[in-house]
């Protein structure tokens, strides 16, 4: 029976929005109560509206990704049992949202450096990967907020099928976590807003491309001090089909996601993202049929 590489899972895990919002806090303590005298200074209020406007100075992040991998269904190479893998990977992406022009539009310019993928020595073949070449980003943000970003140049040419333009793709899913969907121009943001995103991509199992379509769903919780807590949760789909090592291969699947985004509004720029999402996903190859689950955990830093 074909046995499918775990590693085909790693770029889906980057692809569609992954997060789960942490549990809530403890509430903070209350504050010490002002000397005799003195003016409080005013709490926070739930009503502050602000007009979201990226910062056009360069923003740099660390992403970190880590996914549990559990084939489920179709047997095993070992005869019998589910087996299980981790994939980890990490990269600096910088990123900066500029004016460009009239109508509102501005463009994004980046780059993803430091990526790695490191996986099992059963995947891997236990040697530490050495990172891969730097990947330029290009793109834009609409008077509305929607963003749109490729891989800048040819580093995606051959896309799937070579080494080098799979990266770039899992470069461009990477950077895609630090580039929210954010209502800009003259859209107030608010405590209790909310808004809606949906992001077609491709990713890569294996050599095979798969279509990824990912529907979002914004919050904005609360105020923490300067920052905005916004949770945000997903539903993907992936489809896929083509041929690998001369037979046909059909890939399906779904996911879902729960992300906490902190912004700070008024300075216009993304603090982080934690979370994680689970995607399942069936990949046919010839007659044989081949069940994955897929838990991932993600973390977006500014640094």
């Amino acid at each position: 029976m074909p046995r499918p590489p775990f590693r085909v899972l790693t770029v889906i895990a980057l692809g569609a929005c992954a997060g789960r919002a942490p549990a809530p806090t403890d509430a903070p303590a209350p504050s010490p109560r002002p000397p005799a005298g003195a003016t409080p200074t005013p709490a926070p209020s739930a009503t502050t509206s602000w007009r979201f406007a990226w910062s056009p100075d360069v923003q740099a992040f660390a992403v970190r990704t880590e996914a549990d991998v559990e084939r489920t269904g179709g047997g095993s190479a070992s005869g019998g049992g589910a087996e299980r893998e981790r994939v980890e990977s990490s990269a600096h992406v910088s990123l900066a949202v500029q004016p460009a022009g009239s109508g509102g539009t501005r463009a994004v310019v980046g780059r993803v450096d430091s990526l790695r993928v490191r996986a099992s020595a059963r995947v891997s073949g236990g040697a530490d990967p050495a990172p891969a070449p730097p990947v330029g980003l290009r793109g834009s943000v609409s008077p509305r907020g929607a963003v749109r970003l490729d891989v800048d140049g040819t580093a995606a040419a051959g896309g799937c099928g070579t080494p080098t333009g799979a990266s770039a793709l899992t470069a461009l899913a990477v950077a895609r976590e630090a580039l929210p969907r954010v209502p800009a121009g003259t859209t107030p943001l608010t405590v209790g807003a909310r808004w809606r995103d949906t992001v077609a991509t491709t990713t890569c199992a294996g050599p095979l491309p798969v279509s990824v379509q990912a529907i979002a769903a914004y919050e904005v919780e609360r105020q923490e001090g300067a920052l905005l807590r916004v949770r945000r949760r997903a539903n993907s789909t992936l489809r896929g089909q083509g041929f690998a090592g001369g037979q046909s291969v059909r890939v399906t699947g779904t996911g879902i996601a729960d992300a906490t985004l902190l912004l700070d509004p008024a300075r216009g720029v993304l603090r982080g993202v934690t979370g994680e999402g689970r995607t399942t996903m069936t990949m046919t190859i010839g007659t044989a049929t081949h069940a994955f689950e897929q838990r991932t955990r993600v973390t977006v830093q500014a640094r």
